[in-house]
């Protein structure tokens, strides 16, 4: 069985929906907190076991596939990219070419949402993660996009 993925919000609290029965109940998660064990078996009212993965980040991610342009400014270098996730506060994305990108780094991202309008999007960032080829940035600010940005993650 795949594991739904659960927010967990503010004080540690995870709001869960039983695929079977649909009933909902808020259970505190903080002994999980810093254990790293985040897929939990749940046992519901109903007698029906499922799987859940607490998701601990503050904003949910919406998976996408999106041509970008990326120019680090601490390195003056520009690269094509492919963004392959999105949220109100920030990206992941994947560089084509060879990179000296690193932690801390300040960049420049701009790319086109795939909407009805192609919603362009330019904004400063901070490299937070590295992987490879993988790189995950908080936007420095959304103002510009916040609107625009929160209805494309509702759809």
């Amino acid at each position: 069985m795949e594991a739904k993925k659960v927010l967990v919000k503010q004080g540690d609290v995870a709001v869960l929906s039983c695929p079977f029965c649909r009933k909902i109940k808020k259970i505190s998660v903080a002994q999980y907190k810093g254990t790293g064990k985040r897929e939990l078996r749940i046992k519901c009212s109903c007698e029906k076991k499922f799987c859940l993965c607490l998701e601990y980040r503050r904003h949910p991610r919406k998976r996408v596939r999106l041509l970008g342009k990326n120019i680090n400014m601490s390195k003056q270098e520009g690269q094509q990219i492919i963004i392959e996730n999105i949220s109100m506060g920030g990206i992941g994305f994947t560089i084509f070419n060879k990179h000296r990108t690193q932690t801390d780094d300040q960049v420049e991202v701009s790319f086109e949402l795939d909407d009805s309008n192609n919603t362009p999007i330019n904004s400063g960032a901070t490299v937070r993660s590295l992987s490879k080829d993988h790189v995950g940035c908080e936007f420095n600010a959304t103002h510009n996009f916040k609107a625009s940005l929160g209805f494309y993650l509702l759809n």
